[in-house]
């Protein structure tokens, strides 16, 4: 009787831990998808958009480039040259 009780017991214990095994692979899975999926949304590369602006002061035409990307200005103003009457 005694054999009986400790192979049930014995048999419980090792169908409780393969559950829990596995129940721990299937999470282990999702996250490590989830992380992934993360990953590569943050590390997709994209060209920056720019744009040029151009002026004319005191007759001078000038031009300065515009990072629409980042909304900031990438240069000085650069003069061109006279403007063609």
């Amino acid at each position: 009787m005694k054999r009986i009780i400790s192979i049930l017991l014995a048999i419980v214990l090792c169908l409780s831990f393969s559950s829990v095994a596995f129940a721990g692979t299937i999470d282990a899975d999702e996250t490590e998808a989830s992380i992934n999926e993360s990953v590569e949304s943050d590390t997709s590369t994209r060209a920056e958009e720019t744009i040029w602006y151009f002026r004319i002061v005191n007759g001078i035409k000038q031009m300065r480039l515009w990072s629409i990307t980042y909304r900031k200005w990438l240069t000085d103003w650069i003069d061109i040259g006279p403007v063609d009457p």
